[in-house]
């Protein structure tokens, strides 16, 4: 028995190492936002200047016939209020890095003077919670249903201090992050992590009348449906309410 618990913890093991597995994600040096610089180890992306910039990680995020979940760690290491940080989609960068995130309809990022949520140009009513200096924040990208989930984590591991999903997030992707006019701001990747889904989704979520597969076999005639514990009760209740009345 002990061996077949040991061999059972080994296989959980392999299939974790292969389920999940790391990503050397960076900033993209390919093209630059104005006045955008990027660390030499490509992790850190930092601004100090005058007007608008946006800056992108130099791997496109892709839904298709095998989607993955991917999970990105960023340090708010220095932040304004009109930073922002999010995802962008692939017809993103062609365009115009100086203007701002919260305007570009190709862009879903967060606000960190309040949270707000802007989702393809527009102010949205989602709110997260307002960001400052060092707080910590992961990017979850879950390209089979192409939803985002944003987390906030405090400073003991595994607490999240708050958490917004965003459903309708592109199809192809990269992590971005919107430096405004003003002080020093500097956003880093702490690290990167892709994975399997969960569940794999085979076509709908739900069975409609069409499906072949939701074919129920008839009853027979006369056949009468027991009751459950749930179902007597409330007729007990119905026959208790006729009685008072």
């Amino acid at each position: 028995m002990l061996a077949a618990a040991a061999k059972a913890a080994e296989d959980e093991t392999t299939t974790s190492r292969l389920e999940k597995q790391r990503e050397p994600l960076q900033w993209t040096t390919e093209k630059l936002g104005p006045a955008v610089s990027v660390a030499g180890d490509g992790k850190s992306v930092s601004r100090q200047a005058s007007g608008c910039a946006a800056q992108l990680t130099d791997v496109w995020i892709r839904g298709g016939k095998k989607p993955l979940v991917w999970t990105v760690a960023i340090a708010l290491d220095e932040v304004l209020p009109d930073t922002v940080f999010g995802v962008v989609g692939r017809n993103f960068w062609p365009s115009d890095w100086s203007t701002p995130l919260t305007d570009s309809q190709y862009a879903v990022v967060v606000r960190c003077g309040d949270g707000r949520v802007h989702i393809k140009g527009r102010e949205s009513s989602f709110i997260l919670r307002q960001l400052s200096k060092g707080s910590k924040v992961n990017l979850v990208m879950d390209m089979q249903v192409q939803e985002l989930t944003v987390e906030v984590l405090g400073k003991e591991p595994g607490v999240v201090l708050g958490s917004i999903n965003i459903e309708g997030i592109p199809a192809e992707l990269a992590v971005a992050v919107g430096f405004t006019s003003g002080g020093p701001q500097s956003v880093r990747i702490v690290g990167c992590v892709s994975e399997r889904p969960e569940m794999k989704l085979l076509g709908k979520l739900r069975k409609d009348l069409w499906d072949d597969d939701n074919i129920q076999t008839p009853l027979p005639l006369n056949y009468k449906k027991e009751r459950g514990p749930l179902q007597m009760h409330l007729q007990e209740i119905a026959v208790a309410a006729s009685l008072d009345s």
